[in-house]
């Protein structure tokens, strides 16, 4: 009897429409090379860098966001580590998200891309 009890919990959980939520953030790298990607956080008023993850062309970073926030993040090329080729804030909302990075007029960009499939 208490099996059957815990079930019937566990369905009601997963019946409840937003029991979990699924915020995923994902990173593309369309340069045709070679790309760094690193985030950044204050922390008691000092920037902590968090790790530095290669990303080769046409490959994809994914990230569980927990809730909405901004994120600070730096794209270095692999050719030139020591200069950010683009620097700025991701606005992480309450829903699924693809950020492409690409090259336009020679430079880096990163931008959300639309038309994904939303949670």
């Amino acid at each position: 009897m208490r099996l059957l009890g815990v079930a019937a919990a566990l369905l009601t959980i997963a019946a409840s429409g937003r029991g979990a939520s699924a915020n995923w953030i994902t990173i593309r790298n369309e340069t045709g090379k070679t790309i760094v990607v690193q985030e950044s956080v204050v922390v008691n008023g000092q920037v902590r860098r968090g790790k530095a993850k290669n990303l080769l062309a046409g490959e994809t970073l994914r990230e569980f966001v927990p809730a909405p926030t901004v994120k600070r993040v730096e794209v270095f090329e692999a050719a030139q580590p020591n200069q950010a080729a683009w620097s700025g804030n991701l606005n992480c909302k309450d829903e699924n998200q693809v950020f492409s990075v690409a090259n336009s007029g020679g430079k880096v960009v990163v931008s959300p891309v639309t038309g994904v499939a939303k949670k």
